[in-house]
């Protein structure tokens, strides 16, 4: 009996790093122009930062329902096999309340985990659950492994504009005024699966001066800790980023992955963003 690894597509995994991962992704919806696409399946990265730049209206998201999850957890179950299913934060998102409902079906074989996260932060725990079940670990050891992690994750983004997270509904509306009235840049904080802030600078460039700063700084062991750079359609800032945070860090890290961010959580922020997670001990 093997143990399949499932997520969702709010932790930005390219299908290219799914294979690499051992990782099923499934896909959360994006409305975009009228249309109600598949994350990653209808509608590719580089197709949706071009039409969200020209969009009339903002695009949004919407969770994959209980039947949608359920197909996907009746391939693996019906060969035997159990699933692990780390989920974008059930405070961000209703896609783990339909996991969960899906999973009832399957008298203990769909093991269904709060992420607490999104993006960077739920692309490595999904990371480390592919590789403890390429290496043959049960559902079980797997899950303790992601409860563990979960306990010491940290994730920060920084953006030029809070338009996009504003008008989604998931950032304080105090805030927002913050960035929009005052021309303030704040660094934000996933923490606990709510976003909140851990910082703020009056311009951007000294805003990632200071996410570098702040994720590193309760990094204890850098050998044991695993990072991820994210970015929305911004690849040279990312790389430049990425160059920064390594020259903080003492020592290589466990991990390092820099990606892109897909439909599902660039619809919440907008191009132009970067975001910095981490995990330790997993």
């Amino acid at each position: 009996m093997a143990t399949a690894i499932i997520t969702d597509s709010a932790a930005d995994i390219s299908a290219e790093q799914a294979r690499e991962f051992g990782v099923e992704v499934a896909p959360l919806w994006i409305h975009i122009d009228g249309e109600r696409l598949r994350d990653g399946v209808d509608i590719t990265r580089a197709s949706f930062y071009a039409r969200m730049a020209a969009a009339k209206d903002l695009p949004s998201s919407e969770p994959l329902d209980a039947a949608g999850f359920t197909a996907i957890f009746s391939k693996h179950v019906d060969k035997g096999d159990e699933c692990v299913v780390p989920i974008v934060s059930s405070k961000l998102s209703k896609t783990y309340e339909n996991a969960l409902a899906a999973a009832s079906r399957f008298a203990g074989k769909v093991h269904v985990v709060d992420s607490q996260t999104l993006s960077g932060g739920l692309l490595l725990l999904a990371y480390v659950a592919g590789e403890m079940a390429k290496k043959g670990a049960g559902a079980k050891d797997i899950v303790a492994a992601l409860e563990r992690g979960k306990s010491t994750q940290n994730g920060y983004q920084i953006m030029p504009t809070l338009e996009f997270l504003g008008r989604s509904g998931r950032l304080n509306k105090a805030i927002v005024a913050l960035g929009t009235v005052l021309k303030v840049n704040p660094i934000l904080q996933a923490r606990d699966g709510i976003i909140e802030t851990a910082g703020q600078t009056r311009t951007f460039d000294k805003a990632k001066e200071l996410i570098v700063d702040i994720a590193t700084r309760h990094v204890t062991d850098v050998a044991a800790t695993r990072f991820a750079v994210g970015h929305t359609h911004a690849p040279a800032l990312a790389d430049e980023m990425a160059k920064a945070l390594h020259e903080k860090l003492s020592l290589p890290p466990k991990t390092f992955i820099v990606h892109e961010v897909g439909p599902s959580v660039a619809v919440n922020v907008g191009p132009g963003a970067i975001a910095i997670f981490s995990v330790t001990g997993i």
